[in-house]
């Protein structure tokens, strides 16, 4: 998979796992699940090439979807993927989910070739929860996204 297709699997959605323990002071984001469906805005789809010409680290992907919850429309996922290693072709994703109570913030990254130590590499990983504003203030969790019928789903798993 290259750094190009798998912005489409990201646009998709796509990485990480691991949960945030939230800050002292902020109020405790609910423990909740949901599920949001994310459909790619093709004209908000961007490629910078930075460094070597063509496919490299540094180079970075930025897209948006629109974001919807029980078939009304929900906000808006913004994503930024940077490029980060050329061996083992990784990125460091970064994506915030606005929302009309608030705002999720994501972390994520993976490898699409094995690397020493480490197991193959999955099609797809989970989010990690770093934060939110709103009614997701002090929030933990992950998301996984999942693909379905061309469009991705975000499996939301909130800790409070």
């Amino acid at each position: 998979m290259t750094i190009k297709s798998s912005v489409l699997a990201v646009a998709a959605a796509a990485a990480t796992a691991a949960a945030v323990l939230p800050m002292a002071d902020a109020p405790a984001a609910p423990n909740a699940s949901f599920t949001l469906r994310s459909k790619l805005d093709k004209p908000t789809l961007h490629r910078i090439d930075n460094g070597k010409r063509g496919d490299s680290g540094g180079d970075m992907f930025v897209l948006s979807t629109t974001l919807s919850r029980d078939g009304k429309v929900a906000g808006r996922a913004e994503y930024v993927q940077t490029a980060v290693d050329d061996r083992y072709r990784g990125i460091s994703m970064t994506v915030h989910l606005l929302l009309a109570d608030g705002t999720i913030e994501l972390q994520g990254g993976g490898i699409e070739r094995k690397a020493p130590g480490l197991p193959k590499p999955g099609s797809e990983s989970d989010f990690a929860v770093v934060g939110g504003t709103g009614a997701y203030a002090g929030a933990g969790g992950t998301v996984h996204p999942v693909d379905v019928k061309g469009q991705q789903e975000l499996q939301v798993h909130l800790e409070g």
